[in-house]
């Protein structure tokens, strides 16, 4: 689906579980070459190579591929496509290990079928900072953008400061909370919202929205953060001796997310929650 003058939406379906179905929507920029927002899951190459067909380019055009963060759905298919490719990857400093050795992503974040939806390590070339800037070619720059929370060292990527890629750091209003950080997921939201000249926010978990549906969305967004970061402080206010994991039930009771207790990422959300600011 075509997004913009130089912006394609490529969208891949795919199982956590054989009951938990998610997507990731993958971000084509064209221009004399092609570049790639996150790879998607393993597989997701044949799927890519297929839409580039489409609009008559092939998959060896592609020259880039940036990722906002290192968990599988966004960096599933990244050797697969640097095999074919020979292609550049470019990633935020800070997520280098979980991308360059996927055991110890596994070990720290262990999540079902972790190895099916990531299956190889792929190398970096371009560790990115906030504030990078990376000319593509006449007419195509991308903008590094630190936005933590969601993981530890996330990153949206700026198009000609018109368009913004915004990985996961927005979390969708009324979808399972998936964040490693409280605060920084907030500041990030607001930090996005800081931008004056995004025309259209490009998530990997929702819709493109543009610039007068940005206001709704990070409200809601922030709106539901707050009432779950409510809950865990109320919860910790009433019942301070009560053990972690009886705290832990009855946050996810009153916030309804007690059929997701088993879920640890969930689980990490709602501990972040319960931590108060430095």
């Amino acid at each position: 689906m075509k997004v913009s003058k130089h912006v394609h939406l490529i969208r891949k379906e795919f199982n956590v579980t054989p009951t938990v179905k998610r997507y990731i929507n993958i971000y084509l920029i064209t221009g004399k070459y092609c570049y790639l927002i996150d790879s998607g899951v393993a597989g997701s190459e044949t799927l890519i190579e297929t839409y580039l067909a489409s609009i008559g380019r092939k998959i060896t055009d592609i020259k880039g591929v940036f990722f906002t963060h290192s968990h599988p759905d966004h960096i599933g298919a990244a050797a697969a496509i640097k095999r074919l490719t020979n292609c550049k990857i470019y990633a935020p400093a800070g997520e280098l290990p979980w991308i360059e050795n996927i055991q110890q992503q596994f070990a720290e974040r262990p999540i079902p079928n972790f190895f099916t939806l990531l299956p190889e390590s792929v190398q970096v070339d371009f560790p990115l900072q906030d504030g990078d800037a990376i000319s593509l070619e006449d007419g195509l720059t991308i903008s590094a953008l630190f936005t933590p929370g969601h993981s530890h060292a996330s990153m949206c990527y700026l198009l000609n400061d018109a368009l913004a890629f915004t990985g996961d750091a927005i979390p969708v209003a009324n979808d399972l909370p998936i964040f490693v950080d409280f605060e920084k997921t907030i500041e990030s939201i607001n930090k996005l919202g800081q931008l004056s000249n995004i025309e259209k926010y490009c998530p990997a978990w929702d819709n493109v929205y543009n610039k007068n549906e940005f206001t709704n969305i990070v409200n809601s967004s922030k709106e539901n953060l707050y009432f779950l970061k409510d809950i865990a402080m109320t919860v910790e206010q009433e019942f301070p001796q009560a053990s972690t994991q009886d705290k832990l039930q009855k946050i996810l009771s009153r916030s309804n997310l007690l059929p997701y207790a088993g879920n640890p990422l969930i689980v990490r959300s709602i501990e972040t929650c319960c931590r108060k600011k430095e």
